[in-house]
């Protein structure tokens, strides 16, 4: 019954973003809520690892709780929508000196990037993702946080030269072992595209293959990244020998570089575990949302639970001088899955990220995650009008700010969350202050 309810909730939200045709930040947080709750639209929760008992699989029905839950957060974006549709639509405002504003942010990810490659070296080449989470510095952040908001704002100006230059970023970023920049940049091109999709179902049908196609590439490179980087992960295992030799703390390499690997031998050994890797439904458990979601169905199956108190203590943190005032440090700060992923899930040897919901369950049950879904509406209420009232540089701005509140929170705590969101603010009004000071500038010295 639960399960049939969630179905009716998902297929009636869906048909009502599909009848207010408009791709927007509460659109976009629609849709990565339907690829997070996946898991509930198939009615299983399942997905695969490694433990010292060989490669192992999470299997579990879904939750009846665990569809309510996700049912509460599809139907405050709809409830969100409708109050924002409401809202009399006014002209849309674009800045005077927005041409300057892609390559200011485009010199702030050349600085940042080049101050990460200066610190973190050869660590960036390791195998073992682990290893390079640990070296990166803060400027690897500010690099990948901006990246997004260059290339986005370069597009809606048709800045072509920059967008290039600011994609040659995603490349190696995607080398280096990350994906959430190049998501975020492509999507929110594809926020800006949207309008195309009400051109005609020729124009809706090519649309959709593309996003399709993205979407399946944004996958595959998940199992790619690997083979490609054994053509220079050598280099990393010299600096690991490097530090050994000289004492360091540096955590062993949990993924060693095999004597005569090569990217052809290990694509072979891919294909020799074709049932494992590539059988359609393994691929599809294996994928994030399936080990997201997870989490909330065996925080609510155990009936795990925390104190909320530390949850308020994150949400503080994302306030301006928060260090200052309430004398939060976020370095100690808890996330919710150091807390969870030890008791339910001690045999799993990755991280599982963090699960927003499962934490607001855990905190205080369906009550929380009804007041975690209202703040998430909300946010991306007033973002989408932000958005439907800008435009240029600043839409492209807002679009980003979206997709990091709308797409990237399902798979984040609240700590983490409000820092990428606080650094994404920051970036991008610095980029406006410096764009806006340049302009005076000119006009003074032309005058």
């Amino acid at each position: 019954m639960a399960h049939v309810a969630f179905l009716v909730a998902a297929l009636s939200v869906t048909l009502l973003f599909v009848w207010r045709r408009q791709l927007d930040p509460l659109a976009v947080a629609v849709g990565s809520s339907l690829v997070y709750f996946a898991p509930g639209i198939l009615g299983m929760m399942r997905f695969g690892f490694d433990s010292g008992h060989g490669h192992r699989w999470y299997t579990e029905p879904v939750e009846a709780a665990t569809y309510v839950a996700m049912g509460i957060v599809l139907v405050a974006l709809a409830a969100g929508a409708a109050v924002v549709d409401r809202v009399p639509q006014r002209g849309a405002y674009a800045a005077s000196f927005q041409s300057k504003i892609p390559g200011i942010l485009l010199v702030f990810v050349a600085v940042a990037t080049l101050v990460s490659i200066l610190h973190t070296g050869l660590y960036f080449l390791c195998l073992d993702k682990s290893i390079v989470l640990e070296k990166i510095g803060p400027w690897y952040s500010y690099a990948s946080i901006s990246a997004p908001f260059c290339i986005a704002t370069a597009y809606a100006l048709r800045q072509r030269v920059i967008v290039v230059i600011g994609c040659l970023f995603l490349v190696a970023d995607v080398f280096v072992g990350f994906r959430t920049a190049l998501a975020i940049s492509l999507l929110a091109i594809m926020m800006l595209s949207g309008e195309r999709l009400f051109r005609g179902w020729k124009a809706a049908a090519a649309f959709s293959l593309i996003v399709l196609l993205v979407g399946i590439a944004f996958f595959v490179t998940k199992q790619l990244i690997v083979p490609v980087k054994y053509a220079t992960a050598s280099y990393c295992e010299t600096r690991l020998a490097l530090d050994k030799a000289a004492g360091s703390t540096t955590p062993s390499n949990k993924v060693p570089t095999e004597p005569g690997m090569t990217v052809t031998k290990y694509l072979d050994t891919m294909a020799s575990n074709y049932s494992r890797y590539f059988h359609p439904l393994n691929f599809i458990a294996e994928s994030e949302p399936f080990v997201i979601q997870a989490t909330l169905n065996e925080v609510i199956r155990r009936n795990f639970r925390t104190d909320p108190g530390y949850i308020g203590a994150q949400l503080l943190s994302g306030l301006p001088l928060g260090t200052s005032l309430f004398g939060i440090e976020n370095a100690s700060l808890t996330t919710f899955n150091s807390r969870v992923q030890p008791v339910l899930f001690p045999d799993v040897g990755f991280s599982m990220a963090n699960s927003p919901w499962a934490q607001a369950y855990a905190g205080g049950g369906l009550w929380m995650v009804a007041a975690f879904a209202v703040g998430y509406a909300a946010i991306l209420g007033g973002l989408t009008l932000l958005f439907h009232r800008t435009e240029g540089a600043l839409k492209a701005g807002v679009a980003v700010i979206g997709l990091w509140a709308g797409f990237y929170f399902h798979r984040n705590d609240v700590l983490i969350e409000i820092i990428y969101l606080k650094h994404a603010v920051y970036i991008f009004c610095a980029a406006l202050v410096v764009a806006w000071a340049a302009s005076i500038v000119g006009r003074r010295a032309i005058a």
